[in-house]
C-alpha cells in the first residue's frame, strides 16, 4: 500500500463528529417596553447560555445599538425602543463574533486575555484566534 492509500484508510475509520449549530439554543430575548426604555429581561440567562460574562455581552450590545444603558441584577436596561427580533440578531452576531470557534464551528469557546489582546481559545479543537475588543 502506499501513502495515499493508507491516508485513505486511515480517514475512514476515523469517526465523523460534527457539530449540529441548530442544537445549540440561544435563549430568546424576553423584551418589555417601558416608555422610552427597552428592559431586556433575561440577559445573565442568555450571557449563561453562551458561557459569557454579562458585562462582555451588555458592552457590545450597548455599542451595536448605539445606546445608553445599565444591568440592573439579572436584566438590562437600555435608553431607547428596540424589539425583540433587531434584539436577537444582535445576540446573534455577538454568538458568531465571541462564541462559536471559526475553525471547528463549535460553541466550546473561552475569551482569554493574553496581555494587551483579546484571545478565543476553543476547548474542543484548540484553536486559538484574536478578537476585537469592543
Amino acid at each position: 500500500m502506499n501513502y495515499e492509500e493508507l491516508l485513505d484508510r486511515a480517514l475512514s475509520q476515523v469517526p465523523k463528529v460534527e457539530f449540529d449549530r441548530s442544537r445549540f439554543k440561544i435563549p430568546d430575548p424576553e423584551i418589555v417596553m417601558i416608555g422610552n426604555r427597552t428592559v431586556l429581561k433575561n440577559l445573565k440567562g442568555i450571557a449563561s447560555a453562551l458561557n459569557r460574562d454579562p458585562e462582555h455581552l451588555m458592552k457590545y450590545l450597548l455599542r451595536e445599538l448605539g445606546a445608553a444603558g445599565s444591568v440592573d441584577g439579572s436584566q438590562a436596561i437600555f435608553q431607547g425602543k428596540f424589539n425583540s427580533s433587531l434584539m436577537k440578531g444582535r445576540i446573534e452576531r455577538y454568538a458568531d463574533e465571541f462564541v462559536f470557534c471559526r475553525e471547528c464551528n463549535r460553541p466550546d469557546t473561552k475569551l482569554v486575555k493574553q496581555g494587551r489582546i483579546l484571545m478565543m481559545r476553543c476547548e474542543a479543537c484548540g484553536a486559538r484566534v484574536a478578537v476585537r475588543s469592543i
